[in-house]
């Protein structure tokens, strides 16, 4: 005797509810991310801060926009998964906040004041281990910056911020 026993008519509801799920999901899937429509798409040399003299110049800047550049830009590169709601939802307001933050894309567009602001704050969140998040690290290894990383993007900062003054 089976244990769960339906009619002809539960059954078809089930189905329904069941197809009704997969299509929302489906749907979700591949409508609900949109950080991947927004992401810059002009030529390098133009708006792709990776190419500026500011992180060409020097390991340090290098390192920096390697570890940091993906959240903190323009030219966010998603991972799989980064498409799939609802971690879709995490990422995007992770790479909001993190653009809001700082944006290396629009750095020119800051004042000297903030440059020489940012400038002064990387040395000490990288150092302290809050930037890179441990969480975006577990993910992307390319982000995961070790002692010596630490010490050439502060050596950077401090070289940039003189620059700056």
């Amino acid at each position: 005797m089976p244990i769960l026993q339906f009619d002809k008519g539960e059954t078809s509801l089930m189905k329904v509810i069941a197809l009704t799920i997969l299509f929302l999901m489906l749907a979700l899937i591949a409508f609900g991310s949109s950080l991947s429509r927004r992401q810059t798409t002009a030529t390098p040399d133009v708006r792709d801060y990776r190419y500026a003299d500011l992180f060409r110049g020097s390991e340090g800047g290098k390192t920096l926009a390697r570890a940091c550049g993906n959240c903190h830009s323009n030219q966010t590169k998603l991972p799989w998964y980064g498409h799939v709601v609802p971690i879709s939802w995490w990422v995007n307001r992770h790479v909001r906040e993190g653009r809001q933050a700082l944006n290396f894309a629009e750095w020119t567009t800051y004042s000297a004041r903030r440059q020489r602001d940012e400038l002064e704050s990387i040395c000490g969140v990288v150092s302290n281990g809050r930037m890179p998040p441990a969480s975006y690290r577990v993910l992307h290894p390319e982000s995961r910056l070790e002692a010596e990383d630490k010490k050439l993007i502060c050596a950077w900062a401090a070289n940039e911020w003189e620059r700056e003054k």
